[in-house]
């Protein structure tokens, strides 16, 4: 059956675009983002469209990216802030339209109410939850507000909610809305739910990538107790100070550009023999030796200070990936092969 000149319906459009993105990424995101009934309607769908223009694919595809971009203004920053960036960009009638048909969605996120709460109001409240319902909190919550309400819970309830986190996958319905009914009584807020895939290990990594080294020293060192196949797996795909050793001398040397001098001698005065010869080895021989001079006559430090400046240094080597200026190979998909 074609499919021009009709009308879409919601799961027209998802089949075109799932046709559009090809087989395997199509059916990751069936797989991860759409209940069975979905996908059943879905793929009947798909077994019914013969023949889709260029001009309709584009056409869904341009909508969609409209849609999930207006979607992440209305989530960051509320209704007003995602109507006058998108004005800007599309103009005050197409806003309104895209803003119009996003406010009730918007509504139905799962916590979303939370997202403008105070992380050192959450800390209080959740720690007197269990881990299972703080795990799925912090799933629903932006990433940097996540990581503050982990690094403010006490530090024998990080790691169990770390791991709770780690193996959570999809989450039904019923249990979000019965978290949330809880939550309502307790907050007095009026949060409705929708079915989502949230947490697993990727969340719980870009939560640890944000939190003080200090934090995420702990949930790493209380995950190798309890679960070392979770540890080993978390690690793997985290970028920690000591990996430094791990990447090639252009990257190193694209790295220590970047990197406050200041920041390097603090993170440098903890590090292990390895990194510094990693680091010296890729600097010219009169900034090595500055660089020694600074760490010999730095003195007595704090433990919390070099930390802070070994995560200042890793911030600037994730930074430099996201831009595609150094590659960090961490096996299994993203191995290289040279």
């Amino acid at each position: 059956m074609g499919v021009a000149g009709t009308r879409l319906t919601g799961p027209q459009k998802a089949a075109i675009l799932l046709i559009s993105l090809g087989a395997d990424l199509s059916s990751r995101v069936l797989k991860h983002g759409f209940y069975d009934e979905e996908i059943e309607r879905i793929s009947y769908e798909i077994s019914t469209m013969e023949r889709i223009p260029q001009t309709l694919r584009d056409q869904v595809m341009d909508e969609f990216k409209e849609l999930k971009q207006a979607r992440d203004y209305l989530i960051q920053g509320g209704i007003k802030y995602a109507k006058e960036v998108l004005e800007k960009t599309y103009g005050a009638s197409r806003a309104a339209e895209m803003v119009s048909k996003l406010t009730g969605q918007i509504r139905n996120i799962p916590f979303n109410a939370l997202r403008k709460t105070d992380p050192r109001h959450l800390s209080n409240f959740l720690r007197e939850e269990n881990p299972q319902t703080i795990a799925l909190v912090l799933a629903h919550l932006h990433l940097e507000q996540a990581s503050m309400v982990l690094s403010a819970l006490p530090q024998e309830l990080q790691s169990e909610v770390a791991r709770r986190l780690a193996i959570m996958e999809r989450t039904s319905p019923e249990i979000t809305q019965e978290v949330e009914r809880v939550l309502e009584m307790k907050l007095a807020s009026v949060i409705q739910q929708e079915h989502t895939s949230v947490g697993g290990i990727k969340a719980l990594v870009d939560i640890l990538n944000m939190v003080s080294r200090g934090t995420e020293k702990n949930i790493l060192e209380e995950l190798e107790n309890d679960d070392p196949l979770l540890a080993e797996e978390v690690r793997r795909r985290m970028f920690l100070f000591e990996d430094i050793v791990k990447l090639d001398d252009l990257s190193v040397q694209r790295i220590l550009r970047e990197v406050d001098p200041k920041d390097l001698a603090l993170a440098m005065r903890g590090a292990n023999e390895d990194v510094r010869s990693c680091v010296y080895k890729n600097q010219s021989k009169r900034a090595s030796d500055l660089l020694k001079e600074e760490i010999e006559f730095m003195g007595p430090v704090r433990l919390k200070d070099v930390e802070e400046a070994q995560m200042k240094v890793v911030k600037v080597i994730r930074r430099l990936e996201e831009d595609g200026e150094i590659i960090i190979s961490r096996g299994g998909e993203d191995a290289l092969i040279v």
